[in-house]
């Protein structure tokens, strides 16, 4: 029988040795991070010369979502035709003298927030999180940085919906309309934009991991969702088979006649036009 911790832990002399080890590491955590809870934990990411400590909670979701953003790169554009396209469209508003805004749909404990940040570090994101116990994580993630964060869900219109969140991960809590799981708010691609000034903001890229949600996003508004020139969008036909939940996603981005390219789990739908700094 091969060697495990679990094993060795249930000998006697494993206890012996095990549990002091384990005191010890507790109380060097607690003496690294006073006042982080024992069932979170900090991971240290990087990306382009940027370093952020990122708390979460130990034994979830939150470390596959930490290695697809910051190992698997799962937002970042290609280095062909469409990702150069962005970053002239990025670095022209910048040059403008305005702010590019970064739309951050379900920004969860905030891991994108942070890719986002180091990857466009002029931008100014709004981070739009339902979830109170993802937000409450989202906040500390993203002291400091130039984000607008919004404790609400997103849809084609503001209003109100529910958040199932009871047997799923912390990252797919879905939002519904059909009264299953707790109230919470909804606000619109429109509420946001009207509060950022288009003599401060140029809408750069629109960013949407909603766990199936996407299906009301783009039922409407598709003259305002065709603002971003980059649209980064997971799909969940495989979580919700036969619902049809990207559908009106690719009515959208077929009729706008944009770009199509795909990272991992992500969808790239770019727009073929430059950015006007008049």
């Amino acid at each position: 029988m091969g060697f495990t911790l679990n094993s060795f832990t249930k000998s006697s002399l494993g206890r012996i040795v095990y549990w002091p080890f384990q005191a010890v590491l507790h109380l060097s955590r607690r003496l690294a991070h006073p006042g982080l809870p024992g069932d979170h934990k900090i991971t240290r990411v990087s990306y382009r010369q940027r370093q952020f400590f990122i708390e979460h909670r130990r034994w979830s979701g939150d470390n596959a979502v930490i290695d697809e953003c910051f190992r698997d790169l799962q937002y970042n554009l290609p280095t062909e035709a469409q990702g150069l396209l962005a970053d002239n469209i990025y670095r022209e508003i910048v040059d403008s003298g305005r702010k590019p805004l970064i739309v951050d749909c379900g920004s969860n404990i905030g891991v994108s927030v942070l890719w986002f940040a180091a990857r466009y570090p002029e931008a100014h994101i709004v981070a739009i999180e339902p979830a109170p116990d993802n937000f409450a994580l989202l906040h500390r993630n993203c002291l400091g940085l130039d984000v607008d964060l919004r404790n609400a869900g997103i849809g084609a219109v503001d209003g109100s919906a529910y958040l199932s969140m009871e047997g799923r991960p912390s990252y797919a809590y879905e939002t519904n309309y059909t009264g299953d799981g707790i109230p919470t708010e909804i606000v619109s691609l429109k509420t946001i934009l009207a509060s950022k000034p288009a003599s401060n903001y140029t809408t750069f890229l629109l960013k949407v991991d909603i766990e199936g949600a996407e299906r009301f996003l783009f039922s409407s508004g598709h003259a305002l969702l065709n603002q971003f020139p980059v649209i980064l969008m997971e799909p969940h036909d495989r979580v919700f088979p036969g619902e049809g939940t990207s559908l009106e996603f690719f009515r959208f981005h077929a009729d706008a006649r944009r770009e199509f390219s795909m990272n991992s789990t992500t969808i790239a739908s770019v727009a073929l036009h430059t950015v006007r700094s008049g």
